[in-house]
């Protein structure tokens, strides 16, 4: 069985990066990056968060997770890619240990999502993922693993557009972000700005060596 390397990084370690919506996730490259060198290997995982549901984004992960080498394989959800993670543990934990983290995810709601669902047009924008995952139904941690969750407070982006209540990110308030029983943490940093953050970085890194 592999040892723990000098920068206490269990050696086979792998995070698997889900996107949010409208992404492709090589908006992710830039914390993947940063991950890679603190000894890590990061992975890519992409899915139709537009054309596609709730239920096939999560089973695609198990998938894509089932697949990822690492003696333990921890996630990293920005923004919708959180929920995706939360509906896949849902339907029953994975079979190698690891830790999640959750970056400006909407695990208590969305006041931005709730005002494009109000139209037809705004709910086609939104797509099936988000609708499902965020507006119908409302993700749910099902507990099990680690979380960490990371909101950020710096109002630059869309949100500023639909008079969302301070703090926010620009697009997902800090209140909407908060999971009973994980470990939250508040960034100056807007929604994009959390992948981009070393300071966010840095604390993932810590998160999954402790």
């Amino acid at each position: 069985m592999p040892g723990r390397r000098r920068d206490g990084t269990e050696a086979g370690d792998a995070v698997v990066l889900i996107h949010g919506l409208w992404m492709t996730g090589k908006e992710m490259r830039v914390l993947g990056g940063r991950l890679a060198q603190a000894g890590f290997r990061p992975h890519y995982f992409r899915y139709r968060s537009w054309r596609r549901g709730i239920e096939e984004a999560a089973r695609a992960l198990r998938d894509f997770v089932r697949d990822t080498e690492g003696e333990r394989v921890h996630l990293v959800g920005h923004s919708l890619g959180g929920v995706v993670i939360a509906r896949m543990l849902e339907d029953g934990d994975l079979e190698r240990p690891g830790r999640v983290a959750m970056l400006g995810s909407p695990m208590a709601g969305s006041a931005v999502g709730k005002k494009f669902a109000r139209s037809a047009a705004g709910r086609w924008i939104m797509g099936a993922v988000a609708r499902q995952g965020v507006i119908e139904r409302g993700a749910r941690w099902p507990g099990g693993r680690e979380l960490m969750v990371i909101a950020g407070d710096l109002p630059i982006g869309t949100g500023l557009l639909f008079g969302i209540g301070k703090p926010h990110d620009g697009l997902i308030r800090v209140e909407e972000t908060r999971v009973d029983g994980a470990r939250t943490v508040v960034v100056r940093a807007s929604h994009v700005g959390l992948l981009l953050s070393r300071k966010v970085a840095a604390m993932l890194c810590d998160h999954f060596r402790s």
